[in-house]
């Protein structure tokens, strides 16, 4: 945001004072130790909340409340209820709610949506996803469960996010298999999904391995796969692999210019954020609902073992 034209940091939170305090004199902005504080503070229009998880829903809805826009990382909130909750609040309120799923602004993730709806692979029959790193310390919060710890939320929200994103369609079905480790998370998670016109889905996602990460949408006349969909270079070349036809397919290789994704999320936020109150999306907001609805029955399914229905 502070490289984003038309941005400025005004004001910094922190538990620790001393914390905040260096951080503002980097943006000359000012710190606090209070969020009521912060968000009573002249001057300000919206707040991007970088908090653990589970403090994302109560401290928005403070913002909310003091009429702010609001910008959360992901996950927006720890649940599907939590997530309802915001969403009514900033509907009513007339502010613009915005989980930060970034990697959707980068052009590589626009130039597959467009691929797909160009119908360069045909209709979508698939969509594998693959996300993980080694997370090796259990006092981290992403180790926690009271803090809205643990990969699903880290890491499969990305996953769940990209292929409702890339296909139009609502998962219906989830059967998750996982493993359990830290503070009572789960450290390992896979997933099989039925989406609706019958798209299957399959997620992994891991604390407990190197660094990977790829995603690859299986269509009825190509495919297409993509390296890094998520947290993509922002000073090299991306690239899109399109495969055209069904049978033994010659590759071509879409190379994508360097681009920040956080910069045009940026943007697209104070996009938002400049329309009338009447004429801001929703969109965003039911796709964050159906995204926690899917999280929460990923869940569910590891507790019980059972496929979950989500209605």
């Amino acid at each position: 945001m502070h490289t984003t034209p038309g941005h400025r940091i005004t004001a910094v939170y922190g538990r620790r004072i001393e914390s905040a305090q260096v951080l503002a004199q980097e943006f000359s902005a000012v710190a606090f130790d209070d969020v009521g504080a912060l968000l009573a503070t002249q001057g300000c229009d919206a707040v991007y909340i970088a908090l653990p998880n589970h403090l994302h829903a109560p401290i928005a809805l403070q913002a909310i409340a003091a009429g702010l826009h609001v910008l959360i990382e992901k996950p927006l909130a720890c649940t599907a209820a939590e997530v309802k909750e915001l969403t009514d609040a900033a509907q009513k309120a007339g502010v613009v709610l915005m989980e930060g799923m970034m990697y959707q602004h980068h052009q590589q993730t626009i130039q597959t949506r467009a691929l797909i709806a160009d119908g360069a692979i045909g209709a979508v029959r698939q969509i594998q996803i693959a996300f993980g790193y080694r997370q090796d310390n259990v006092a981290d919060i992403r180790m926690t469960e009271h803090v809205g710890g643990g990969a699903i939320a880290d890491l499969g929200c990305y996953a769940v996010h990209y292929s409702q994103l890339m296909t139009g369609s609502a998962v219906i079905d989830v059967v998750g298999i996982g493993t359990w480790g830290g503070n009572q998370v789960d450290v390992r998670a896979s997933a099989l999904c039925l989406l609706e016109n019958d798209i299957e889905a399959t997620f992994n996602v891991s604390f407990l391995g190197g660094f990977y990460q790829n995603a690859r949408i299986i269509g009825y006349d190509g495919v297409i796969e993509i390296e890094r969909p998520f947290t993509i270079f922002s000073d090299r070349d991306s690239t899109i692999q399109l495969w055209r036809g069904a049978h033994f397919a010659q590759s071509e290789q879409i190379v994508i210019p360097p681009g920040n994704h956080f910069v045009e999320q940026a943007l697209a936020f104070a996009r938002a954020v400049a329309l009338p109150a009447m004429q801001r999306t929703t969109t965003q907001l039911s796709d964050a609902y159906a995204n926690a609805q899917v999280m929460d029955a990923w869940r569910r399914s590891l507790m019980s073992g059972h496929r979950e229905h989500i209605g």
